[in-house]
C-alpha cells in the first residue's frame, strides 16, 4: 500500500469521527432582519499532531504489513529435512522454528501412513508422533521388522545433531511398548549420494546408511544393499559394530526372523563333529548372494574352520577348514564336513603317498570309488608338495589339495 493510499484511508477515518452540526448551529441563530451570512465549510487543516499521527500509522500499516509477508516468506523456506524410513519412506521439510511446512510421501506405502493428515505448521515432534503412530496402525512396525531410520539434513549441522538427538528419543519412547529400534543419522548434502538413492528409488537417508555399511565392507554392493530392508540394515550395522560418524542407535533390531547366533554355532559344530563346550567361535551376520547369512570362524586342535550359514533356515551354504599354519588361501567348499584322513597312508619310494592314495583320500572323502578319470597333478607351494585332484561327478566340478607326504586334505572346493 503506497504512502498516498494510507493517507486517503485516515482522512477518510477522521471525517466519519467528526460530527456535522453546521445545520444545528444555523437554526439556532434564526432570522435577522433577513441578514443571513452563509459561511461556507471550510476543509480543516490538519493540525502537526494529526500529521504526526497520520504518518506514524502509515510507518505501522508498513512495518505490521511488512513483518507479516517476511513472516510468511520465512515460515515457507527449508531450512531442514527430516526423513524416516522403515518402510514406507518420508520427507518431512521444516522451517526454521520446527514446523512442518509439508510431507512428502516417497512410496505408495507413505501414501497411506499420511491418511490425509494435515500436519502443515505442526511442530516436528508432534508431526512425529502422528506418523509413528499411523505406522503401528498399519502393522509397519511390528515384532519381526521393528527398525526405523531417522536422517536430520540441514545447513547448520550442530542444529541437526540436537534435532536428530531430541526425536530419536522421542521416537524410541513411543516405540518402547513395541521394542522398537531407532537408528539415527544427521547429514550433509551429497550430490553423489542423492544420485545412487535414485538410482535405486531409496530416500537420501536410508542411501547414507548404505554407504555407512559399504564404507567398511567392501565385499558387499550398493545395488544389494539398498534392497534391504531398515531393519537388516540396523542388524548388520549392530553385528558387524559399524560406529561411523554421525550414526547413533537406540534398542534392539528384532532377529525373530532368523535362527540366531546360538543355533548357528550349534550347527557348525556339530557339522564339523565338535563337542567341546570351550570353544567361543566369531560370529558375525553378513549378506551374500542375495540372503542374510551367519559367518562362523572358530579354531580346534591346530585346524581353522569357518561356515558360512543361511540365517533363516540353518543350510551350511560353504565352509571350509584348513591347518591354522599351513600359510593357504582359505577355501570355500560345499556339501558335508571333511572326515579325519588315514593316520599313515602307504608311501612310494620318494616318500609321497602316490596318486592313486591321493585318489582314494578324495573320493573316501565325498563316499565314491576312486576311478581313472580322477586328474591328479604334483604341484609345490611354498615349499610343500601337494596333489592336486580333479574331477566331476553329477554336474559338479570337485577340486581337492592333498598334502603328499601326510596325505591330509588342505582344502577342497565344489562349484557347478
Amino acid at each position: 500500500m503506497r504512502n498516498s493510499d494510507i493517507e486517503k484511508s485516515i482522512k477518510g477515518a477522521m471525517e466519519r469521527l467528526t460530527p456535522d452540526v453546521f445545520d444545528g448551529v444555523l437554526a439556532k441563530c434564526g432570522n435577522k432582519n433577513d441578514n443571513v451570512f452563509l459561511i461556507q465549510a471550510k476543509k480543516p487543516k490538519r493540525s502537526a499532531v494529526m500529521r504526526a499521527a497520520g504518518a506514524l500509522a502509515a510507518a505501522l500499516v508498513m512495518t505490521f504489513g511488512g513483518l507479516f509477508a517476511y513472516s510468511q516468506i520465512e515460515g515457507n523456506r527449508v531450512d531442514s529435512l527430516v526423513m524416516l524410513d522403515v518402510n514406507p519412506s518420508l520427507e518431512i521439510r521444516l522451517n526454521r522454528n520446527d514446523r512442518v511446512i509439508d510431507v512428502e510421501a516417497k512410496n505408495e506405502d507413505a501414501v497411506r501412513v499420511i491418511d490425509n493428515m494435515d500436519l502443515k505448521n505442526t511442530p516436528i515432534d508432534v508431526a512425529i508422533n502422528a506418523l509413528i503412530g499411523s505406522m503401528l496402525k498399519f502393522g509397519y512396525i511390528h515384532e519381526n521388522a521393528n527398525s526405523i531410520l531417522l536422517s536430520v539434513e540441514g545447513a547448520d549441522h550442530e542444529k541437526s545433531v540436537l534435532l536428530q538427538r531430541n526425536l530419536a528419543q522421542s521416537i524410541s519412547q513411543q516405540l518402547n511398548v513395541a521394542n522398537g529400534a531407532v537408528i539415527s543419522q544427521a547429514l550433509a548434502d551429497d550430490e553423489t549420494l542423492r544420485g545412487l538413492a535414485q538410482a535405486n528409488q531409496i530416500s537420501f537417508g536410508k542411501a547414507a546408511l548404505v554407504q555407512k555399511i559399504l564404507d567398511e565392507n567392501s565385499h558387499l554392493t550398493f545395488d544389494e544393499l539398498a534392497q534391504l530392508s531398515v531393519n537388516e540394515l540396523n542388524l548388520l550395522v549392530s553385528s558387524k559394530q559399524i560406529e561411523a560418524q554421525g550414526l547413533e542407535a537406540q534398542g534392539t533390531a528384532s532377529d525373530a526372523e532368523y535362527i540366531g547366533y546360538e543355533r548357528a554355532i550349534q550347527v557348525a559344530l556339530t557339522h564339523a563333529d565338535i563337542s567341546n563346550q570351550d570353544i567361543t567361535p566369531q560370529v558375525e551376520m553378513d549378506f551374500d548372494d542375495g540372503e542374510m547369512v551367519y559367518d562362523i570362524e572358530f579354531l580346534v586342535d591346530g585346524r581353522e574352520y569357518e561356515y558360512e550359514i543361511n540365517a533363516r533356515d540353518g543350510v551350511i551354504i560353504d565352509y571350509s577348514q584348513e591347518r591354522a599354519d599351513d600359510g593357504y588361501e582359505r577355501q570355500e567348499p560345499k556339501s558335508a564336513p571333511i572326515p579325519a584322513n588315514p593316520t599313515s597312508p602307504p608311501q612310494t619310494e620318494t616318500g609321497f603317498i602316490g596318486e592313486d592314495a591321493a585318489r582314494e583320500i578324495a573320493a573316501a572323502h565325498i563316499g565314491i570309488a576312486p576311478h581313472a578319470e580322477m586328474q591328479v597333478d604334483m604341484d609345490k607351494d611354498d615349499g610343500l608338495y601337494v596333489y592336486e585332484v580333479e574331477f566331476h561327478l553329477d554336474g559338479m566340478e570337485f577340486s581337492y589339495e592333498i598334502d603328499a607326504s601326510t596325505g591330509d586334505i588342505l582344502s577342497w572346493e565344489e562349484d557347478d
